[in-house]
């Protein structure tokens, strides 16, 4: 098998043991307790080698809707799509910008995802917690603070999300109230379409009636048309 050369198996190698089958294990005492300084500083080593500069992480693409939270209920007044859903392509920072986030709360966040993302699968989550709390110390990033970061960010993205639904329902409403008003309107212009045609069929059969009653007349004072004369040779 080729060795892994990813920062996050770099950094479960200062916490875990690893067996011959690669399979991690938690056997023993953790390096972080007995040896936390230098862990760190092992830690910020890797780090330092493959993090990006600031300002310029990786943008995070949308987290499909209803991934580790359960999705809002959609408002009675908008349609659910039949089909499957695509996530959108939506700018996350600029939401959280609006909502008035600490850039800070955001840097701690994505870092967190970062070295989340970049663990091996299978790592026990125990050790998961222990490899991240420690690599974020070596950033010099407040751990305490980043579950409040990642409760302020749900909290940004269901108020969003709340505001569409009700900017969505309105302009159903609206577009609903429009379609209402033009389904009356046709409705109109169909009965006024059959009430003159009726008028003009009415109108037609009066003047025939009335062609057959003058008709009557001409014929009876017309004069005979007379009789030609003997042919002259």
């Amino acid at each position: 098998m080729p060795e892994d050369k990813s920062l996050g198996s770099k950094i479960l190698g200062l916490f875990v043991e690893t067996r011959d089958d690669d399979t991690p294990t938690t056997e023993g005492t953790p390096a972080v307790e007995v040896a936390e300084k230098s862990a760190a500083q092992l830690v910020a080593e890797l780090a330092s080698q493959s993090a990006p500069k600031k300002g310029a992480l990786p943008a995070e693409g949308p987290a499909p809707r209803g991934a580790g939270t359960t999705a809002p209920r959609p408002l009675p007044s908008v349609p659910v799509p039949a089909g499957p859903v695509v996530p959108a392509t939506v700018d996350f920072d600029a939401v959280f910008k609006n909502a008035g986030l600490d850039p800070a709360e955001l840097d701690r966040v994505r870092k967190a995802e970062e070295l989340l993302k970049g663990l091996p699968e299978g790592t026990p989550k125990e050790v998961k917690r222990q490899i991240v709390e420690a690599s974020l110390r070596a950033f010099g990033f407040d751990v305490q603070k980043i579950g409040h970061a990642a409760q302020n960010q749900l909290k940004a993205v269901d108020t969003w999300v709340r505001v569409t639904e009700q900017q969505t329902a309105k302009a159903i409403a609206d577009a609903q109230g429009q379609i209402a008003q033009l389904e009356d309107k046709v409705i109109s212009l169909r009965a006024d379409i059959t009430k003159r045609s009726e008028q003009l069929a009415s109108i037609a059969a009066a003047a025939d009636l009335r062609r057959s009653q003058v008709g009557r007349v001409l014929e009876f004072f017309q004069p005979e048309p007379s009789a030609p004369g003997p042919s002259k040779t």
